[in-house]
């Protein structure tokens, strides 16, 4: 079975654990927000649980709040304030506007599939993914989030298709077999305005509203983080101190490992991870450091969650509990841990595989390194071209699906 067939099994809880990485944050300490959606449609349905040949999932901050899909053809929210605030008519709305995005991608994924030299009879099931959104700030001196940037793409069985770069104004093509499609959207002024006027204008008026509806349902429900302090063993003649912060509602926070009083940075070879969502809708992250067994100084792990203002200190010296503590856990520290198993076992028939997973903003990277027989070849095929150039439903689609929808999710 190809590397990009064997990531379609993976299941939806460690799916929303990869979408995370996707859409991150520009930094983790900032006051910076995203609203990103992602649309993924196969050529085949493999039949398989979980797994659909057209899904849509909104994005807020990098936690999935909506979900479409074939087996529940609906708009349909997934946390808390999307259910509260999210209004029947506003789902409606989203809902006929993913049903007409999923038609337009099964015509034009038989166009690119065309394109990079292959067909439904060849026995491979093919993926094409769109990725669209905008990241904005908070403005102290205005109620509306101010725009950052944006990011529109496209990818054909994980690599890169093409991209469009919101400070040009122009798609780029990532392959030869892409051009055709880049240069035609190039041609639309039409298409270039209504890009750029959802990214900068109508995405981040949805993403103001949106931050609004989860701050609300974060002052009606305080979460004071759990953290936690514990070494465990490394390869070498060192220890790595760890500490854990989970339960965020909000990636508004900031946190900082001291010894005896001083912060510690890069230069001392502080180690900082990634924020991972966890099932309750919280946010859990941690950092590190490596440590002599005999160091006698006092450790601390100041965490402070900037929207609530609560602050946590946990102390740590030599002699102090050093496992892994157990109790308090969320299920996604140890959903993170077994998705870690799962990517060791990419070669079993059992193997789990995230279509979504990604660093960067590029949700396609991680495809790389996946021995995929079927990728398209490099070079440019006139037979290809000329296929294209002999339908228009590539760029007609594009421009009925999109004007049907206010918030383009």
């Amino acid at each position: 079975m190809k590397c990009y067939m064997l990531l379609l099994s993976l299941t939806m809880d460690a799916w929303c654990v990869f979408l995370y990485f996707a859409t991150r944050m520009l930094t983790v300490n900032s006051a910076t927000h995203s609203l990103i959606y992602i649309y993924t449609a196969m050529s085949a349905d493999l039949g398989l649980p979980g797994v659909h040949k057209f899904t849509a999932i909104g994005l807020l901050d990098g936690k999935p709040f909506d979900r479409f899909d074939t087996d529940n053809p609906r708009k349909t929210p997934t946390t808390n304030w999307a259910r509260r605030h999210l209004t029947t008519d506003y789902l409606d709305k989203g809902t006929q506007s993913r049903l007409s995005k999923q038609k337009w991608f099964g015509v034009n994924l038989d166009i690119v599939m065309t394109l990079m030299g292959h067909s439904a009879s060849d026995g491979d099931v093919h993926v094409i993914q769109w990725l669209h959104g905008c990241y904005g700030e908070t403005n102290p001196s205005e109620e509306r989030l101010r725009f950052v940037h944006g990011v529109d793409k496209y990818a054909y069985d994980g690599d890169d298709l093409m991209s469009f770069d919101y400070l040009t104004l122009r798609w780029s093509a990532a392959t030869e077999a892409a051009k055709p499609i880049a240069d035609k959207w190039n041609g639309v002024t039409v298409l270039t305005e209504y890009t750029v006027g959802y990214l900068r204008g109508e995405c981040i008026k949805w993403l103001t509203t949106f931050v609004g509806y989860s701050k609300r349902e974060l002052r009606d429900r305080v979460t004071v983080p759990d953290v936690y302090m514990f070494t465990r063993k490394t390869n070498g003649t060192t220890l790595t101190l760890i500490c854990v912060a989970s339960g965020f509602p909000t990636n508004t926070h900031a946190m900082r490992l001291m010894r005896n009083g001083r912060v510690l940075n890069a230069d001392d070879g502080l180690k900082v991870f990634d924020t991972l969502p966890n099932d309750d809708d919280t946010l859990q992250t941690r950092i590190a450091v490596d440590i002599l067994p005999s160091d006698t100084g006092n450790f601390t792990c100041d965490v402070l969650e900037e929207d609530t203002g609560y602050r946590v200190v946990k102390h740590w010296r030599a002699g102090d509990r050093t496992t892994i503590p157990t109790i308090g856990w969320p299920n996604s520290v140890l959903l993170s841990t077994m998705v870690g198993l799962c990517i060791v076992a990419l070669t079993t028939e059992t193997a789990m595989y995230n279509p979504y997973l990604a660093k960067n903003e590029s949700l396609f990277s991680s495809y790389k390194s996946c021995p995929l027989s079927t990728r398209a070849d490099s070079s440019f095929r006139t037979a290809n071209t000329l296929a294209y150039s002999t339908s228009s439903s590539w760029l007609m689609s594009f421009s009925i699906v999109f004007s049907s929808s206010s918030e383009r999710g």
